[in-house]
Protein backbone atom coordinates (compact mmCIF):
# COMPACT_ATOMS: atom_id res chain seq x y z
CA UNK A 1 0.00 0.00 0.00
CA UNK A 2 1.32 3.38 -0.86
CA UNK A 3 1.29 6.13 0.91
CA UNK A 4 -0.73 9.28 -0.58
CA UNK A 5 1.47 12.26 -2.18
CA UNK A 6 1.76 15.17 0.00
CA UNK A 7 -1.05 18.16 -0.50
CA UNK A 8 2.17 20.57 -0.74
CA UNK A 9 3.84 19.49 -4.43
CA UNK A 10 6.87 20.89 -6.27
CA UNK A 11 8.38 22.95 -3.12
CA UNK A 12 10.65 24.61 -5.03
CA UNK A 13 8.39 25.81 -7.79
CA UNK A 14 5.79 28.49 -7.65
CA UNK A 15 2.20 27.11 -8.13
CA UNK A 16 0.18 30.58 -9.52
CA UNK A 17 1.97 34.24 -9.86
CA UNK A 18 0.16 37.04 -11.58
CA UNK A 19 0.65 40.77 -11.52
CA UNK A 20 -2.93 42.62 -10.34
CA UNK A 21 -4.05 45.49 -12.54
CA UNK A 22 -3.25 47.59 -9.75
CA UNK A 23 0.37 46.72 -9.79
CA UNK A 24 0.73 44.25 -6.87
CA UNK A 25 1.66 40.47 -7.46
CA UNK A 26 -0.19 37.60 -6.09
CA UNK A 27 1.12 34.26 -5.80
CA UNK A 28 -0.88 31.32 -4.84
CA UNK A 29 0.15 28.03 -3.11
CA UNK A 30 -2.65 25.63 -4.49
CA UNK A 31 -2.60 22.66 -1.95
CA UNK A 32 -4.62 19.73 -3.54
CA UNK A 33 -5.78 18.15 -0.61
CA UNK A 34 -6.07 18.38 3.19
CA UNK A 35 -3.67 20.18 4.90
CA UNK A 36 -3.02 17.67 7.76
CA UNK A 37 -0.89 18.01 10.98
CA UNK A 38 1.56 15.46 9.92
CA UNK A 39 5.22 16.15 10.19
CA UNK A 40 5.77 15.41 6.13
CA UNK A 41 2.77 18.65 5.67
CA UNK A 42 3.72 20.79 7.99
CA UNK A 43 7.42 20.49 6.78
CA UNK A 44 7.14 20.85 2.62
CA UNK A 45 4.33 23.79 3.90
CA UNK A 46 7.36 25.88 5.23
CA UNK A 47 9.61 24.95 2.68
CA UNK A 48 7.44 25.99 0.05
CA UNK A 49 6.49 29.07 1.70
CA UNK A 50 9.95 30.48 2.24
CA UNK A 51 11.15 29.08 -1.42
CA UNK A 52 8.72 31.70 -1.81
CA UNK A 53 10.01 34.26 0.12
CA UNK A 54 13.49 33.23 -0.80
CA UNK A 55 12.53 34.01 -4.82
CA UNK A 56 10.07 36.64 -3.87
CA UNK A 57 13.54 38.86 -2.53
CA UNK A 58 15.39 38.02 -5.44
CA UNK A 59 16.36 40.64 -8.44
CA UNK A 60 15.05 38.50 -10.97
CA UNK A 61 11.33 38.29 -9.54
CA UNK A 62 11.66 41.86 -9.37
CA UNK A 63 12.62 41.92 -13.13
CA UNK A 64 10.05 39.56 -13.87
CA UNK A 65 6.76 40.79 -12.42
CA UNK A 66 7.97 44.40 -11.53
CA UNK A 67 7.50 46.08 -8.03
CA UNK A 68 4.24 46.52 -5.76
CA UNK A 69 2.58 44.65 -2.62
CA UNK A 70 2.68 40.78 -2.54
CA UNK A 71 0.18 38.99 -1.48
CA UNK A 72 1.50 35.04 -0.61
CA UNK A 73 -2.74 32.95 -0.90
CA UNK A 74 -2.55 29.55 0.41
CA UNK A 75 -5.68 28.28 -1.31
CA UNK A 76 -6.61 24.98 0.62
CA UNK A 77 -10.06 23.62 -0.52
CA UNK A 78 -9.55 20.87 2.01
CA UNK A 79 -9.41 20.58 5.57
CA UNK A 80 -6.67 22.62 7.59
CA UNK A 81 -5.47 21.50 10.78
CA UNK A 82 -4.78 23.50 13.29
CA UNK A 83 -1.13 23.21 13.09
CA UNK A 84 -0.58 23.74 9.51
CA UNK A 85 -3.13 27.20 10.57
CA UNK A 86 -0.29 27.72 12.90
CA UNK A 87 2.49 27.01 10.71
CA UNK A 88 1.02 29.96 8.23
CA UNK A 89 0.35 32.48 10.69
CA UNK A 90 4.01 32.04 11.93
CA UNK A 91 5.47 32.24 8.80
CA UNK A 92 2.89 35.52 7.78
CA UNK A 93 5.49 37.09 10.49
CA UNK A 94 8.23 35.88 8.95
CA UNK A 95 6.70 37.26 5.50
CA UNK A 96 5.84 40.59 6.93
CA UNK A 97 9.51 41.64 7.56
CA UNK A 98 9.68 40.81 3.77
CA UNK A 99 6.52 43.71 3.05
CA UNK A 100 4.91 40.22 1.84
CA UNK A 101 1.29 39.23 3.15
CA UNK A 102 0.69 35.98 3.85
CA UNK A 103 -2.80 34.31 4.40
CA UNK A 104 -5.18 30.90 3.86
CA UNK A 105 -7.56 31.82 1.68
CA UNK A 106 -7.92 32.68 -2.24
CA UNK A 107 -7.15 35.79 -4.33
CA UNK A 108 -10.29 38.23 -4.77
CA UNK A 109 -9.92 39.42 -8.61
Amino acid sequence: MSLPESPIADIDLFDIVGVRKDGGIDAVIACSGPLDNSAETLSRLAMKVRGYLSAIASNGFTNQYGEGPIRIFVSCDHGVSAEALNVINSLGREAAKQNVHLCLGDPVA
